[in-house]
């Protein structure tokens, strides 16, 4: 395998895991034998385009909530349960300066033998700016955790029963399509693959790039439905999510749904920005 494309085998292999949701609608992201689950809260941070709020919740009680965007972590916003958490709360915008602080928080929300739960929603403030925060690749980095894994660390048991999308999506749009997506995202995005119901297929791209997307989306298409399921309103509505930048090389994995269309894309790292505004456009 070309050593350039381990990393984005890497953020395509996180597409796998299998997902458990509590009532509430509390997504399993660490079992309680996992020996590691303060790496899968980086990962489920880093793996984050549009702005959102992530509430990290231990099963032994304590919890955290991050406002997080463009896989940086912007603030800390509420905070159960766990002691140091002044520091941070009421920062406006966390800087290098709280990093430590911050650190210690997520590993004791993290705390090995206990299960780690997220519950996702809107940032709890405006400025959500994806130029300032603190990186998680940095934190990552600082605790000796790499973003990139080619396996699951743990499988649960059972995964999440799968559901068919509704026949009629919540959200409906006119006029343009997935392709024109990517059309409009440009150079950032390195190579694409778009699936269709129907099993037609249209990429770009170099041709490794291409077959490493097409093979995966050939076996897992189901789960990454799933996944897109969890980031949009409905089953079967328009989702968009980046798989975070890599510590590699840069690149970052882009996945996207419109309709009765798929897309897998590799995205240069620079190009988030431009990802989000041509999604914001095709919504509009």
């Amino acid at each position: 395998m070309n050593k350039g494309t381990v990393p984005i085998i890497a953020r395509l292999h996180s597409l796998q895991a299998p997902v458990r949701v509590m009532s509430g609608g509390a997504r399993v992201i660490a079992e309680a034998g996992d020996r590691n689950p303060v790496a899968h809260l980086l990962r489920e941070a880093n793996e984050t385009m549009l702005a959102r709020s992530l509430e990290f919740r231990s099963s032994a009680g304590p919890s955290l909530t991050l406002d997080v965007a463009g896989r940086r972590v912007l603030r800390l916003t509420a905070c159960h349960g766990l002691p140091g958490a002044e520091a941070c709360l009421g920062v406006e915008v966390l800087e290098d300066e709280h990093k430590d602080d911050l650190i210690k928080l997520l590993q004791a929300v993290a705390a090995p033998r206990q299960e780690l739960r997220v519950v996702t929603g809107p940032v709890s403030r405006e400025g959500s700016e994806v130029s300032v925060g603190l990186p998680v690749a940095l934190l990552a980095d600082l605790m000796l955790i790499d973003l990139n894994v080619t396996g699951p660390d743990n499988v649960p048991e059972e995964a999440e029963e799968y559901f068919e999308p509704k026949e009629t999506p919540a959200v409906r749009l006119s006029g343009a399509g997935i392709e024109d997506f990517a059309a409009a995202i440009g150079s950032p995005l390195i190579a694409w693959l778009v699936r269709r119901s129907d099993g037609e297929a249209t990429s770009d791209g170099p041709e490794d790039m291409v077959s490493h997307l097409q093979a995966f989306l050939e076996d897992e298409s189901e789960a990454v439905v799933r996944q897109l399921d969890l980031v949009s309103a409905a089953p079967g509505d328009p989702a968009c999510l980046m798989l975070g930048v890599t510590l590699i090389d840069g690149h970052g994995i882009l996945c996207a749904r419109l309709e009765d269309s798929l897309l897998l894309g590799v995205v240069a790292g620079d190009g988030t920005q431009t990802v989000l505004t041509a999604w914001r456009s095709l919504m509009a």
